[in-house]
């Protein structure tokens, strides 16, 4: 394989440590089950694709469940376990349910400390592809504003022995943002938006947007779109808290519904940091942002429209320390 890395965006002199997709951090996906709900595509709102940035809010709180689908417990095995090694002898892991194998396929693929590559995947009706070129997906260490692309080369069988076409192409791998994700169960923090597109000779081309928590590489929303083959899913785990968080008692906006203006409380042991307040609508669009000077911060409207609105309260070092919700009645 041959790669070039590009930097997309001068970084900016903030504290980057938590936006970077590491191997130590990424690897503990292999141990853990994801459980996932498939949705309803038109449940997903088209600009969480074009939200992007660095401490941006994508709110998915809107997606569906797709009705009769059953919830899908992924996990990470070895590849030598799976009825198909012989296949993959490049692959280490293989990404799978292991209860809904007569539904869903097998997504082989090799982990190592420096990307993650795809070798293929086979499918319940033995349909399969298998590369040559491997199609790689990921790179560590990954920062926002970084980008890659690699090239890709692949045979498709129709069943276990046809071979229906060969293919090859380009795929280009972008951390395009990193932020806030509100999924129906709640918000996590530390989220990565990693977008690819994937070219080939047979066409069209494909689309593939994945919302990682960077802690634990955990897929939290996924959708892909090739023609019109489009698909959703998202973790439906509950979030285990936000790294960092002070004390709720620590924060506090009155009143809350406000009318013309509220005013955000801070414990006065804080003040001694740089703090800043940013306020994001429910596109996850920023609206306002301040730097807190003191422990009584006023915010007025200024002609915001009645309804909810999103705030985050972060340090220098961009880390999260509240996020909450302010309502304009």
């Amino acid at each position: 394989m041959k790669a070039r890395i590009t930097i997309l965006a001068v970084l900016t002199k903030i504290c980057v440590i938590g936006q970077t997709i590491t191997y130590n951090n990424f690897s503990k996906a292999i141990n853990d089950t994801i459980s996932v709900n498939l949705a309803e595509n038109n449940s997903f709102s088209p600009t969480l694709k074009t939200t992007t940035g660095s401490s941006v809010i994508w709110n998915a709180s809107n997606l569906l469940v797709k009705s009769g689908t059953p919830i899908i417990h992924f996990s990470y095995s070895a590849t030598t376990s799976t009825p198909y090694a012989s296949l993959y002898p490049n692959s280490n892991y293989s990404f799978y349910d292991p209860a809904l194998t007569a539904f869903l396929g097998y997504d082989f693929v090799h982990f190592n400390s420096d990307s993650v590559i795809s070798w293929g995947t086979y499918e319940p009706s033995s349909s399969h592809e298998i590369f040559q070129n491997p199609d790689k997906k990921l790179i560590f260490p990954f920062t926002y504003g970084q980008s890659f692309t690699d090239t890709y080369a692949k045979t498709n069988y129709s069943n276990a022995t046809t071979i229906s076409s060969y293919q090859v192409g380009t795929r280009t791998v972008t951390f395009s943002g990193f932020g806030t994700l509100i999924l129906p169960q709640g918000t996590f923090t530390n989220v990565a938006l990693v977008t690819e597109l994937r070219t080939n000779n047979l066409g069209p081309n494909s689309y593939e947007y994945t919302w990682y928590n960077i802690s634990n590489g955990k897929k939290l929303l996924l959708r892909t779109e090739n023609g019109s083959s489009i698909n959703t899913a998202f973790c439906n785990s509950l979030p285990t808290g936000i790294s960092k968080l002070a004390n709720t008692s620590e924060f506090s906006i009155s009143p809350n519904p406000a009318a013309t203006s509220a005013t955000l409380n801070i414990s006065s042991i804080l003040i001694s940091d740089h703090l800043n307040l940013t306020i994001y609508n429910l596109l996850g669009e920023k609206i306002y942002t301040s730097v807190i000077t003191s422990n009584k911060h006023i915010i007025n409207r200024n002609g915001l429209d009645s309804g909810i609105y999103i705030y985050t309260i972060t340090t220098k070092a961009n880390e999260t320390l509240s996020i909450g919700k302010l309502i304009f009645k």
